[in-house]
């Protein structure tokens, strides 16, 4: 029997399988049933910060109303994260407690002011890595590409700098350098990047001229970006690689292995059949494909269909595309 086991962000997993960040992760009942279909890590439903934001504004009313303005002036700048959701840091505890497998906390952020402690009340939760989601939409024409940049990997070195435990960084695929980018945050060094992020995309109802929200959730297509740029980063960093979106399958995750991925997350799957099965289909069918193909662990076939084991050294980037459109 092959072995599934391997590390990721140095913690130990059973296997490369996790479940992404979701309602699913944040409930404890939910946690175990996924633990005991045989997930090897899940990651906590992200904290935004507009949460924390609003859960204190009426602290600041309420200190400012009682005369504490001088207290208030000297705290502004920390206050929102030493008060911050308590529900959140409680919700960790609890988890961390009642689970075995590896858990790892998620923030999503924007600005780097303030969320330095609220990591280091994760990190005293339990929780055993963090997840940065740097959340941003670009949409300051005064404010070029090498700045968003860097005013992103200020705040993920602010956050690494305070707390012990491993840190990964979950990137948009829309960074104009995505490979200096991400060379630069494995310089840091982070631990690990998760490919990628799905943004929120707002659609128009053309009837009552309103925004309207909804939550799309992955399809086996969408795959195909994160795999393509595992495959680009693995010979570029040393540090840990996952990929999010496109995971609805053994073969999905057999193919992110492929190209170099140390883990695999799963998350809508886990909502388009009982989140039990969908788990041990996936788990099933890598050992039997393990089996078959006479591999005896993860590392014997990780990264074998990465750019530089391919014959030209370029199958990911353009030359193919070339090919295959003078083909049709």
């Amino acid at each position: 029997m092959p072995s599934l086991e391997t590390t990721y962000l140095g913690l130990s997993l059973k296997n490369p399988l996790i479940a992404s960040s979701c309602p699913l992760t944040s409930n404890l009942g939910d946690a175990k049933q996924l633990e005991a279909a045989g997930v090897g890590g899940l990651v906590v439903r992200s904290i935004f910060e507009e949460q924390i934001r609003e859960e204190v504004a009426g602290m600041y009313e309420a200190l400012s109303d009682a005369g504490t303005s001088a207290a208030l002036d000297y705290l502004r700048a920390d206050l929102p994260m030493q008060l911050g959701p308590e529900k959140y840091i409680a919700n960790l505890r609890e988890l961390r407690k009642g689970l075995k497998i590896p858990v790892i906390a998620s923030i999503n952020c924007i600005a780097a002011d303030q969320w330095v402690s609220f990591a280091r009340k994760i990190q005293h939760a339990g929780a055993d890595a963090l997840e940065l989601n740097v959340y941003d939409i670009p949409d300051d024409p005064a404010v070029d590409s090498a700045a968003i940049e860097a005013r992103h990997t200020r705040l993920i070195a602010a956050i690494q700098r305070e707390v012990s435990i491993p840190v990964a960084v979950k990137l948009s695929p829309y960074y104009t350098g995505l490979a200096h980018f991400a060379r630069d945050l494995d310089r840091l060094p982070v631990r690990g990047l998760v490919l990628f992020n799905r943004f929120l995309q707002p659609d128009i109802d053309i009837e009552t001229l309103e925004l309207v929200y909804e939550v799309h959730r992955s399809h086996p297509d969408d795959l195909r970006l994160p795999l393509r740029w595992i495959a680009i980063l693995r010979n570029l960093v040393r540090c840990d690689l996952a990929l999010s979106s496109g995971v609805h399958s053994a073969e999905a995750a057999i193919k992110a292995l492929l190209a170099g991925a140390n883990a695999v997350y799963c998350c809508s799957a886990l909502y388009r059949k009982p989140e039990g099965s969908v788990i041990r289909e996936i788990l099933d069918g890598l050992n039997a494909w393990m089996t078959r193909h006479d591999f005896a662990s993860i590392d014997a076939f990780r990264g074998r269909m990465r750019e530089r084991e391919l014959g030209d050294g370029r199958g990911f980037e353009r030359a193919h595309y070339v090919r295959l459109v003078g083909r049709t």
